[in-house]
C-alpha cells in the first residue's frame, strides 16, 4: 500500500478515534513472516495442550487460533509479552518463546483453512 494511502488512511481513523486508529495500523503493518513448519513442532510442544494443534481450543477458556490472521496472533502474543493481556497460563508459556518462535507459531495457525460447513438456521 502506498505510504501516502496508508498515512490518509491512519488520518481518517484518528478522527473517530484512537482504538480505530490502532486497529487500523495492526492490520496495515506488514506480516511476519514466520516459518509454518516450525510453528507446527513449536504448536506440537507448547500450544496444542489448550489451543489444539489444529487450532481448535481443547479448554473452554483457551481461544480458538485456526481461522485467526498471523497479525492479530502476533499482536496478542506481543500483549501477553508486554502484561497488557494477562493469563495465568500464557505468562508461564509466553516467556518461553523466542520472538522467531512467536512468528513461526503466528504463520502456522494463520495457515490452517477453516471451512464453515453448517451455519444454524440456514
Amino acid at each position: 500500500m502506498k505510504r501516502s494511502l496508508k498515512r490518509s488512511l491512519l488520518l481518517r481513523a484518528g478522527a473517530t478515534g484512537a482504538m480505530t486508529t490502532v486497529t487500523i495500523a495492526a492490520l496495515l503493518a506488514p506480516a511476519q513472516a514466520g516459518d509454518v513448519a516450525k510453528g507446527r513442532k513449536i504448536a506440537a510442544v507448547k500450544c496444542q495442550m489448550c489451543h489444539g494443534l489444529d487450532g481448535q481450543a481443547k479448554l473452554p477458556e483457551a481461544p480458538h487460533l485456526s481461522g485467526q490472521t498471523e497479525q492479530y496472533i502476533l499482536t496478542q502474543m506481543k500483549a501477553f509479552r508486554d502484561k497488557t493481556r494477562k493469563n495465568d497460563m500464557m505468562s508461564l508459556v509466553v516467556p518461553t518463546l523466542s520472538d522467531d518462535d512467536v512468528a513461526d507459531v503466528a504463520a502456522y495457525y494463520s495457515a490452517i483453512e477453516v471451512k464453515i460447513v453448517k451455519v444454524p438456521g440456514e
